[in-house]
């Protein structure tokens, strides 16, 4: 009789282990999977420390990175339905937007853009630049409205980042715009860098999700920003040291871009100003080019910051 009472209990124990142990495993086990697509630039950094501590699948998301060179193949896999979310901007989101594709800015990114110039083009600041002078850039994004903010030289479309810099130092061009940590990386190869997105008080680089897949996979877009802030608090407490191999690889980052990466303080994300929203739509609107106007888009309609809001 005591034996069979002792399996009862054991069983007993079993069931009760199971039931809520395996629960709280549940909770933990990975559910959803998010592609995202990043150019060249810091701000995917977290996003790559966020896979390899593992702080994406404690919120139970896996999430994977697709490496662009230049914001046309990005926008090309958006478009094709190849990436669920991208780290962009505000000018390439009202682009999008034109198009019919309902996308929804959630925070900024921490991108910052170095406005960097050849030692041949006698520029050593911002108010050196005249027409004569030519900017490389990517078209029909931020790049190119910090250009314009930066001065009236030429603008020249070179979508490479790598293919700008190159040109700097050999003098073809006489300035580019390229984002950190390739400004850095330049600098130190001997290029002269005049000023930044920052320096001009031009904070538009945004993570963008579609409409759609905010309706059906709010949970992930909720696991992906809880990820990235357990990122910056480990990059914040720790440095980039021990993760910087694995920052190179999976972000496809030269070594001395990813040195420069060294220096860089990483900031948990934040939620871009309207003001700065509605300078770039008037922007876009005195530039033919861009097929506008668009002053009709309303800045609460395109955004939804609740899942910042949800870790602030």
């Amino acid at each position: 009789m005591k034996r069979i009472t002792f399996l009862l209990l054991c069983c007993f124990i079993a069931c009760f282990v199971t039931a809520y142990g395996g629960g709280e495993q549940e909770e933990t086990s990975v559910q959803e999977t998010m592609t995202i697509a990043a150019m060249p630039s810091i701000d995917k950094v977290p996003i790559i420390v966020g896979m390899e501590q593992g702080y994406f699948e404690d919120h139970g998301l896996t999430v994977t990175l697709e490496n662009f060179q230049s914001p046309t193949d990005r926008n090309a896999a958006l478009q094709a339905g190849e990436v669920d979310g991208v780290m962009s901007d505000m000018v390439a989101d009202v682009l999008y937007l034109a198009a019919g594709m309902d996308m929804k800015m959630t925070s900024l990114i921490q991108t910052d853009f170095a406005i960097i110039a050849s030692t041949n083009s006698g520029i050593t600041s911002l108010d050196d630049i005249t027409g004569n002078h030519t900017n490389g850039i990517a078209l029909n994004c931020l790049m190119e409205y910090i250009a314009d903010e930066a001065g009236e030289a030429q603008k020249v479309m070179v979508p490479d980042v790598m293919t700008r810099i190159e040109q700097v130092l050999s003098g073809d061009l006489d300035l580019a715009v390229v984002p950190e940590p390739y400004g850095a990386m330049a600098e130190a190869r001997g290029a002269v860098r005049i000023g930044s997105s920052n320096d001009l008080g031009i904070y538009a680089a945004v993570m963008l999700f579609p409409e759609e897949y905010i309706e059906n996979h709010g949970e992930a877009v909720s696991a992906f920003y809880r990820g990235y802030a357990d990122a910056v608090e480990y990059l914040q407490n720790n440095g980039i040291d021990d993760v910087l191999d694995a920052v190179i690889k999976v972000g496809e980052f030269s070594e001395d871009a990813a040195n420069a990466l060294k220096a860089t303080e990483f900031v948990p994300l934040e939620v871009p100003e309207e003001s700065q929203f509605t300078d770039i739509i008037a922007w876009m609107d005195q530039h033919p080019e861009f097929d506008g106007p668009y002053d009709y888009l309303q800045f609460e309609d395109i955004t939804d910051f609740s899942f910042l809001e949800e870790i602030s």
